[in-house]
């Protein structure tokens, strides 16, 4: 397995994990929109992600997309949000601890000092992934999420980088 940074040559790759995995993900998160599920589309994607203040990495094995991590919204004060996904075939086997890590890791050699994570309580093996990356619960918002239709708690989780 390796980590790469995202780029235009993930074009079709990142295309297939994200249709294979369209449904597994819309059971926890909010749907992308039609036009992301398109080789136009997640090319634009990946380019919108260049152009903000963070770093975006897909995790190969075999030449095929297992996860995806980010770190986004890097701020002046050293703080940043991070994100991942992975794929429902590689859940169960480590890899959102290995993304996570490797996102610690680069924001480390960024000089980033903390990192953010959000996650909804219906998704319970995230939230073990953060604490088992040394995230700490910061921020409960009872209700505070809305998806399918039913509401949900939302959770901040932030681990100090130093």
């Amino acid at each position: 397995m390796l980590f790469e940074p995202l780029n235009e040559s993930h074009v079709s790759k990142l295309l297939a994990f994200e249709l294979e995995n369209r449904k597994h993900f819309e059971s926890f998160i909010e749907p992308r929109s039609e036009s992301f599920y398109s080789l136009s589309g997640v090319q634009k994607h990946i380019v919108d992600l260049q152009n903000l203040s963070g770093e975006s990495f897909v995790l190969l094995a075999n030449g095929v997309v297992l996860a995806r991590a980010n770190i986004k919204s890097i701020q002046s004060k050293g703080n940043a949000e991070i994100g991942y996904r992975v794929g429902k075939r590689a859940t169960g086997k480590g890899i959102g601890t290995a993304c996570v890590k490797h996102l610690v890791s680069v924001a480390k050699e960024l000089g980033l000092n903390c990192l953010s994570a959000f996650v909804i309580n219906n998704n319970p093996a995230s939230e073990k992934v953060l604490l088992n990356n040394g995230f700490h619960l910061d921020l409960c918002i009872p209700n505070g999420f809305k998806h399918q239709g039913k509401s949900f708690h939302g959770f901040k989780y932030l681990r100090a980088v130093a």
